[in-house]
């Protein structure tokens, strides 16, 4: 299926040379804006350990989940909270890191990239950016 950019419901110009998108996080009555790195390399979603707090999420509570990377292993906890990017909202399952000492932000592949249709011009530092099921 072919796409115009034209189709798509948001244009997003971001600051290169990462590509990253401004995000809510959403959990009950709490909300907090979060920069996140777009990472299609990444299975999972990311976040740093503060934003759990400032949602009122016990981070340990969730489902601890051990990562393995290239140069390091760590441990993060699997919570579903409302996702916001650019006005299109859905819930997703996110990880927030045990360790308070890293601070990345990264939406990947399950429970972001999984929900969107994503086209990126790098060139112009532009996403373009609707729903899946949006036509």
């Amino acid at each position: 299926m072919a796409f115009q950019l034209s189709s798509f419901r948001q244009r997003y110009v971001y600051s290169s040379p990462a590509i990253t998108v401004p995000l809510i996080l959403r959990s009950g009555e709490q909300r907090v804006e979060v920069l996140a790195t777009v990472d299609t390399g990444a299975d999972f979603c990311l976040f740093d350990r503060e934003y759990a707090e400032a949602l009122s999420i016990e981070a340990e509570a969730g489902t601890p989940t051990p990562f393995q990377t290239a140069n390091s292993s760590f441990t993060a906890y699997a919570h579903t909270v409302s996702l916001e990017v650019l006005g299109i909202e859905f819930d997703s399952v996110v990880y927030f890191f045990e360790d308070a000492a890293i601070r990345k932000n990264i939406v990947g592949r399950l429970g972001w990239l999984d929900r969107i249709r994503l086209a990126v011009v790098h060139h112009d530092s532009t996403l373009y950016l609707s729903a899946y099921d949006e036509a």
